[in-house]
């Protein structure tokens, strides 16, 4: 299963926060004023989980201005056109029902986002392999606008997962830096969704560790015994510094489905440069 993850210093959107540990973020939207309009799904991937039969549930995914005449909305509609890849694993009217079939998203007219939804058919995923609907972006009618390539902008990967994860629990957590640093403790990993958990830890940082910030944890996913990190603010926002997984076209971990001992590999970026750091779990 691939996952992109939107990295370009071009065009990736800045946390909300109430302090920040870096101030460079002012120049991250400069390269891409004055051009024509470029749009694209800042969120390239979403995960949905579900292991009970609900019925049918509406979805919603953003398709983003993401770069273009200084981040001003244009002025009348952008219309969009978009196809199903052929790397599709999902099937129409089994995993998902469209509610519009037109091949088409709407960003409004003064808006700098539009939403592309679905109805999600909580009974009809795999409860073993996880299946994926894959939109492509194609082109866009009105306005002087072109559809983002960088970092697949053009993609959105929905993935449907039937599998229930088992991670929730204690563990002896090694977190080793790029630079060869290492802390060993112990750490409780907590469910939040389904397949959705939260660490206790970030970084070298342990618990009420991170400055003055009240939290030091971090969110992944399990997806069917591979590993995600999703872009996120670092102590849950409070510090603009973003934490994001290593791989830009896979999981940035994987689980021993026996043990459920499992790692994981992120970045934390800082005005210096991204770090790198592994996590390893290992199950008491």
């Amino acid at each position: 299963m691939k996952k992109i993850k939107l990295l370009s210093v071009i065009f990736i959107s800045s946390l909300l926060s109430v302090s920040c540990l870096v101030d460079d973020e002012d120049a991250k939207l400069d390269a891409a004023g004055n051009t024509p309009y470029v749009v694209g799904f800042n969120q390239n991937v979403a995960n949905e989980s579900w292991f009970e039969d609900i019925g049918a549930i509406e979805r919603s995914y953003p398709v983003n201005l993401v770069g273009g005449q200084d981040g001003t909305p244009a002025s009348s509609d952008l219309v969009i056109n978009y196809i199903i890849s052929p790397e599709s694993t999902a099937t129409e009217g089994q995993e998902f029902d469209f509610i519009e079939n037109t091949g088409q998203l709407v960003i409004p007219a003064g808006q700098d986002f539009g939403m592309f939804s679905i109805l999600l058919n909580t009974g009809g995923l795999d409860p073993n392999v996880p299946t994926e609907l894959v939109l492509e972006l194609t082109s866009v009618e009105g306005n002087a606008a072109n559809i983002g390539t960088i970092n697949e902008l053009n993609l959105l990967r929905i993935t449907f997962v039937g599998c229930s994860s088992q991670l929730e629990g204690n563990y002896t957590l090694t977190t080793t830096r790029d630079d060869g640093a290492q802390t060993v403790r112990p750490e409780a990993i907590t469910l939040l969704g389904p397949n959705y958990f939260e660490t206790e830890s970030t970084g070298l940082w342990g618990t009420n560790g991170i400055g003055v910030a009240p939290d030091s944890s971090m969110n992944f996913e399990d997806i069917c015994g591979e590993v995600f990190v999703p872009l996120q603010g670092l102590a849950q926002g409070f510090y603009s510094n973003e934490v994001f997984g290593t791989n830009l076209t896979g999981p940035d971990g994987e689980v021993d489905q026996t043990t459920l001992d499992f790692y994981m590999d992120y970045w934390i970026s800082f005005s210096a440069g991204n770090r790198a750091y592994n996590a390893d779990f290992v199950r008491l």
